[in-house]
């Protein structure tokens, strides 16, 4: 094969990279820092949560501590940029283990297209989380299988073993692993032909010692238990707690709004499969129609399975492709000009990732110059105002936020709550959930808990508004800091500094200052930041306030 052949492939590859490539928006990242940075400062496992105060078991089966260790490892030797990049990385080398695990490259040119276009679709879902071991995973079972069938020895196929042991102690979607090893061995098994009783055995061994290799984690039994007891709790049902009211466990035909368009691109490819299936209905995989089959029942569970019903996607189709008979006339035209079927082919797909590529740069004009981190999802400047100036007590906090303030205030401080909802009582998040919309029952937390301080934004996520406005009116509590996208309310008895008044047109122009200031180079997220914040202003009841702000974005863009 000439290298120049391989160029297609590495091409959509780097794409499929390219396309995740954006500041990081997952807050729960900071708390696989956080726990990675303790075990290295403990030197030992952590069964307990040391994180929260609110937990009266603070048991805590930390199945994805490897990954911890390795992206904490990462971020010392690089900051968070360095996680950025093993995210590009780990897209890049899944493209790649998918697209050579056939050896066609009508196959390998199919299989990269689709992984571009499917990242594309799935970007945001690419977030710098255990997630991306079970990518790395999945694209190399694939791989191994397939190669195997080809031809390659069987004693390659021993190397999931390790894989598994490694994935078991990443992330607890590593059953999966036992799901694709199953599917190839029903393959094996069922549908065997003669003379491969020895591959079938071969087969047999690696499930069995992979499924033996999940137990061999720092919780045992425990660990092997908690993934279905994950897949229980975002069971698709109109009762489930958790799917109802966290975006990413939300079912795919629940899905309204930006994310809707999942939803159309699951079903636009879960059709086209089919389709392909009907038409090589002779030469179907069982292995194929048992791992389709599986993904999209757990893309239909929740939409952050979207993105590895993709991943799985885009190899059965490619291999469907590669099935397909071309007409007799249409093979004859375009092996009598090969190289002008090239031009055309290529022409297409360029035309076809323009508008991927072009909408993709579109996005990243927009972010903020030098910025590792998502605008207005984590509480920067409030986590640096807490640390120059401590409140006493226990602070009440928003979920998302809990992971950032675990990695920038502890041990000085405990959260309330953030991203592992698994280690609390679904009671826990139904009351927490309570207090967000009855914010008049917080005063009854407030006693339990001892909590002096609360934690809350007023950007993309507006559920927190009714608890913003009623600790800002109660005479019990006073606004300390806001930089208009989060805010941070303190009880009168625990801290001596001034209350911030927003009915003062002074206070607010000078904060409507600091937020162009600091997204000066940003217009798009400058002119995002003053809107969130005359958006709060306006449910505070300080309309006069609200037009200030947007005369100041008027104001900023008129001299810019």
């Amino acid at each position: 094969m000439r290298i120049a052949k391989f160029l297609p492939i590495v091409l959509c590859a780097g794409l499929a990279a390219f396309f995740c490539w954006f500041p990081i928006t997952d807050t729960d990242i900071f708390w696989h820092l956080a726990a990675g940075r303790e075990m290295v400062r403990t030197g030992h496992f952590l069964y307990a949560d040391p994180f929260s105060f609110t937990l009266a078991l603070p048991q805590w089966i930390d199945v994805h501590w490897l990954f911890q260790l390795l992206v904490y490892g990462l971020f010392l030797l690089g900051g968070l940029e360095a996680l950025l990049w093993f995210k590009v990385v780990a897209v890049a080398v899944a493209c790649a283990l998918l697209c050579f695990a056939v050896r066609s490259f009508r196959y390998a040119y199919t299989c990269a297209l689709l992984c571009a276009l499917f990242f594309y679709e799935a970007r945001y879902l690419v977030c710098e989380r255990p997630v991306l071991i079970t990518m790395l995973c999945m694209a190399a079972y694939v791989f191994l299988f397939e190669r195997v069938k080809q031809g390659m020895s069987k004693r390659f196929l021993w190397l999931c073993v390790p894989l598994q042991l490694l994935w078991a102690n990443s992330q607890g979607l590593y059953p999966l692993g036992i799901l694709i090893v199953a599917a190839y061995w029903v393959e094996s098994v069922m549908f065997r032909p003669a003379g491969r009783g020895r591959r079938s055995l071969m087969t047999t061994g690696v499930l069995l010692a992979c499924a033996v290799s999940c137990l061999v984690t720092p919780y045992g039994v425990q660990g092997l238990l908690l993934p279905f007891r994950l897949l229980g709790s975002i069971a698709p049902v109109a009762h489930s707690l958790y799917s109802l009211n966290i975006s990413e466990n939300v079912p795919l035909l629940a899905l309204s709004g930006f994310e809707a368009r999942y939803r159309v691109a699951v079903i636009a490819t879960a059709i086209g499969v089919c389709v392909l299936f009907f038409v090589n209905r002779r030469m179907v995989r069982p292995a194929h129609v048992i791992l389709f089959a599986g993904f999209l029942f757990l893309a239909y569970s929740a939409v952050r399975n979207v993105l590895l019903f993709f991943l799985m996607a885009a190899p059965i189709a490619g291999f469907g492709i590669m099935q397909l008979r071309l007409p007799r006339r249409v093979a004859a035209f375009v092996e009598s000009g090969k190289i002008r079927s090239s031009l055309f082919a290529a022409a297409g797909i360029a035309v076809l990732l323009a508008w991927p590529v072009t909408g993709h740069l579109a996005t990243l004009a927009v972010c903020p110059p030098g910025k590792t981190l998502s605008p207005f999802r984590f509480p920067e400047k409030i986590a640096e105002h807490l640390t120059a100036h401590p409140v006493s007590g226990e602070m009440f906090n928003d979920i998302r936020y809990g992971g950032y303030l675990i990695w920038t205030l502890y041990p000085q401080k405990r959260v309330f709550a953030d991203g592992r909802i698994i280690i609390r009582s679904p009671r826990f998040f139904s009351d927490y959930l309570a207090l967000c919309d009855q914010p008049e029952l917080f005063s009854f937390a407030a006693q339990k808990f001892n909590l002096t301080s609360a934690i809350l934004p007023s950007a993309i996520f507006p559920q927190y508004r009714k608890l913003i406005r009623w600790l800002y009116h109660s005479p019990d509590w006073h606004l300390e800091y806001t930089d208009g996208s989060s805010f941070l309310l303190v009880k009168n008895r625990a801290s001596k500094m001034r209350a911030v008044d927003l009915a003062d047109s002074g206070t607010v122009s000078s904060i409507a200052d600091s937020i162009c200031v600091q997204w000066r180079y940003a217009p798009y997220v400058r002119k995002e930041a003053l809107g969130y914040f005359a958006d709060e202003l306006e449910d505070l009841g300080f309309a006069g306030s609200a037009e200030t702000v947007r005369q100041k974005e008027f104001t900023t863009g008129a001299q810019r």
